[in-house]
C-alpha cells in the first residue's frame, strides 16, 4: 500500500469514528443536558466537524492536510463539550480525541494534539473545577497529575507510531525482496 492510499484509509477511519462520536454525543445530550441551547451547540460542533471531514475525505480534497483539520476540529469540539456540559465524561473526551488522532500514527500530530489537550485540560481545571473534579483534587498538584496522564498517553501513542513505522518499513523491505 502506498503512502497516499494509507492516508486516505486513515482519513476514512477517522471520519467513521467522528460520526460514531457524534451519535454518542447526541445520545448523551438526550440523556443528560438540560439546556437545549447547549445541546444544540454541542451537536452542531460534533456533527459539523463530522460533516466537513466527510466532505473533505470522500471528495479526496486535502488528503494530506485533513489530519490537521481533524486535530483542530476535535479539540474545538472537546472544548465546546467541556464548556457547555462540564463533567467527568466531558473531560474524558480529551482522551478520546487523542486516541482518534493516534490513528494517523504521526509523532508531530500526536505532539500537537497533546499540547492542545493539556491546554483544554488546564482550562477545564481552572474554569470548571467544581463541576468536573472531586473536592480532593482542587489543588495544583492535581492539575499537574491530570496533565501528566495526558502527556503519558501522548508518549505511548508516539512510541506506538514509531513501532508502526518500523514494522511498515521493515515489512515493505521484506516484501520487495
Amino acid at each position: 500500500m502506498d503512502r497516499t492510499a494509507l492516508i486516505k484509509s486513515q482519513n476514512r477511519l477517522v471520519v467513521q469514528l467522528l460520526w460514531i462520536a457524534s451519535v454518542l454525543v447526541f445520545l448523551n445530550n438526550l440523556l443528560s443536558v438540560r439546556d437545549p441551547i447547549a445541546g444544540a451547540i454541542i451537536l452542531f460542533a460534533c456533527g459539523g466537524l463530522a460533516l466537513i471531514m466527510s466532505y473533505v475525505v470522500y471528495t479526496n480534497r486535502m488528503i494530506y492536510t485533513a489530519k490537521y483539520l481533524a486535530l483542530a476540529g476535535i479539540h474545538l469540539t472537546v472544548f465546546v463539550f467541556i464548556e457547555f456540559t462540564p463533567g467527568l465524561l466531558s473531560y474524558l473526551a480529551i482522551y478520546i480525541g487523542l486516541f482518534i488522532l493516534g490513528i494517523y500514527q504521526e509523532e508531530k500530530l500526536i505532539a500537537m494534539a497533546g499540547a492542545l489537550s493539556v491546554g483544554v485540560s488546564t482550562y477545564a481545571f481552572f474554569f470548571h473545577q467544581e463541576l468536573i473534579f472531586h473536592d480532593r483534587y482542587h489543588n495544583l498538584w492535581s492539575m499537574v497529575s491530570l496533565n501528566f496522564f495526558i502527556v503519558l498517553a501522548c508518549c505511548l501513542l508516539i512510541l506506538q507510531a514509531q513501532f508502526g513505522y518500523r514494522v511498515h518499513r521493515d515489512f515493505g523491505r521484506d516484501e520487495n525482496q
